[in-house]
C-alpha cells in the first residue's frame, strides 16, 4: 500500500489534503528526528545543504534548473507573490478561463487587471494589444481539465506577453519537463497525489 490511509474510508480528497505516499512518510521522519537530535546543527549548519538537495532533487523530477526554483508554502502563495509584484496600469488585460482557481483570480483582480475570459481551447486567439498576462491552470481545480499550456505559452511568448502557470495539480499527476514547457512563471505543489481518470485533456 503506497499511504497510511484508513482503509475504512475512501479517501477523495487528494486536491486539498493530499496524504504523503509512505517513503516521503518514512523520510519526514527521519528529518523530524534528526532535527530534534540537535537542532542546531540541523538548523544552523545543515539547513542550507539539505534544502540544496531537495532543490536539486525536485529540479530533476520536473525538469528544471535547481537555481530556478524557490520553495513557498504553496502554488498559490507563491502565484500571489508575483501577481502582486507585476506593474499594471489600468486597462491592461490578463487572459484566462472560468476553470480557475478563485483565490488567483481574485488576486489579479485586487492588482488591478482586467480580466478577459476565454475558452480553454481559444486562447491562444483571444490574445490581444492589452495582454499583459496568460494566466491558466495545467489542471484546473474546480473541473480537472488538463489544458494544453506548451501551446498557450508558445503563443503568448511570440507576442511577449508574459505566460503564468498555475501547476498546483500537476506534479506528480503529469510528466513535467518546466524547461520544455516554456511558462515564465510556473508555480506547483507536490502534495496534491490523485488518479488521473478524474481529469479531462483539452487539445489545442
Amino acid at each position: 500500500m503506497d499511504f497510511l490511509l484508513d482503509p475504512d474510508v475512501v479517501f477523495l480528497n487528494h486536491g486539498s489534503y493530499g496524504a504523503c505516499p509512505v517513503p516521503v512518510f518514512e523520510r519526514y521522519q527521519e528529518l523530524q528526528l534528526e532535527l530534534e537530535r540537535n537542532p542546531v546543527e540541523f538548523l544552523a549548519r545543515r539547513f542550507d545543504e539539505l534544502t540544496a538537495e531537495a532543490r536539486a532533487a525536485l529540479a530533476a523530477f520536473v525538469g528544471a534548473r535547481a537555481d530556478d526554483l524557490v520553495f513557498v508554502p504553496n502554488a498559490t502563495a507563491g502565484l500571489n507573490a508575483v501577481i502582486r509584484s507585476l506593474r499594471l496600469a489600468p486597462g491592461d488585460e490578463v487572459l484566462t478561463t472560468r476553470h480557475e482557481y478563485g483565490a488567483v483570480t481574485r488576486t489579479w483582480e485586487f492588482a488591478g487587471a482586467t480580466l478577459v475570459y476565454a475558452e480553454p481551447d481559444e486562447l491562444a486567439a483571444a490574445l490581444g494589444p492589452r495582454t499583459k498576462a496568460v494566466s491558466v491552470s495545467h489542471i484546473t481545480s474546480p473541473t480537472a481539465l488538463v489544458l494544453p499550456v506548451g501551446e498557450i505559452c508558445a503563443a503568448a511568448r511570440e507576442v511577449g506577453v508574459l505566460s503564468v502557470v498555475d501547476g498546483a495539480h500537476a506534479p506528480g499527476q503529469l510528466p513535467l519537463d518546466l524547461a520544455r514547457l516554456g511558462a515564465d512563471i510556473y508555480a506547483g505543489n507536490c502534495h496534491k497525489w490523485r488518479g488521473r481518470e478524474g481529469q479531462i485533456t483539452i487539445a489545442a
